[in-house]
């Protein structure tokens, strides 16, 4: 492909950013689609200005990690109800000089698990309450899951369970009544891969049990291994990671994702 003046460009902002892997995915896509774009980095310090370039250099889309999910919602001119409820943004588009802003990370964990699981009335259990917990518990909500909060006291893990009405408790109170288990933690991240956020033991009677991991380096966590062994089904972070570059993809390109060529990409980088 040639860049040219009629190029439409897209891009990724957080901070740090060399680590991201949308890119490679976005690219492939997009010549797979014979969309005339290029997909880029941005390591941004200042979202406000970042915003500003958006518009004036007619960026089509931005995929916005961390940390500035919440921040870059000051700036834009419409926002999405599911995004406005969970209280981030991760996805950007420019679309006629106006902003909107989506959440896809909601998006990207439900469809990953429903491919696994019915959701509506299932007990899970949501280690963590970061930015990717809020908006994976307000996904599990609407599709009617029974969700209880395990996380550091540190955390403040009252704030969270009030405002989205559910019980708590704190990490070492995990136990095995769960029927879908959602690790929402940086907890078994390279390079402490050796790190587990729970003890194998409550992944007994595995069979019953759906365990999610959100961290996608490695594809396959300590604890997804673990629960794996005891007969759990199990979803890895990268399904979840290419779930929702699906539908940023789609939102900024109103065409279907080449979601074969996306996924394919993808595995093979991450088995380097």
């Amino acid at each position: 492909m040639k860049i040219n003046a009629q190029t439409k460009l897209f891009a990724v902002i957080g901070n740090p950013i060399k680590h991201s892997k949308s890119p490679l995915i976005h690219n492939a896509a997009l010549q797979e689609k014979n969309i005339d774009g290029v997909y880029v980095a941005f390591e941004i310090k200042n979202v406000e200005n970042a915003i500003i370039a958006m518009k004036e250099l007619e960026i089509v889309g931005y995929s916005v990690t961390i940390p500035h999910k919440l921040e870059v919602m000051k700036y834009l001119d419409v926002i999405d109800d599911k995004a406005k409820r969970i209280g981030a943004v991760n996805t950007v588009h420019n679309k006629d000089r106006k902003l909107y802003g989506y959440n896809t990370d909601c998006f990207g964990a439900i469809n990953a698990l429903k491919r696994k699981i019915t959701i509506k009335g299932k007990n899970v259990y949501l280690l963590g309450n970061g930015g990717v917990a809020r908006a994976i518990v307000t996904g599990l909500l609407d599709e009617g899951a029974k969700v209880k909060l395990f996380c550091r006291e540190e955390d403040n893990p009252k704030k969270f369970a009030k405002e989205f009405g559910i019980k708590y408790d704190l990490f070492d109170k995990v136990n095995d009544k769960f029927d879908i288990l959602v690790n929402a933690t940086p907890l078994g991240m390279h390079p402490n891969v050796d790190v587990t956020p729970v003890d194998k033991s409550i992944f007994s009677n595995g069979k019953e049990k759906v365990v999610f991991d959100v961290v996608y380096n490695p594809i396959e966590t300590k604890m997804l291994k673990e629960a794996k062994e005891s007969g759990c089904q199990t979803i890895a972070g990268i399904e979840m990671f290419l779930e929702q570059a699906y539908s940023q993809f789609e939102i900024w390109n109103g065409v279907d994702a080449p979601r074969e060529i996306m996924r394919k990409i993808l595995f093979e980088e991450m088995s380097k």
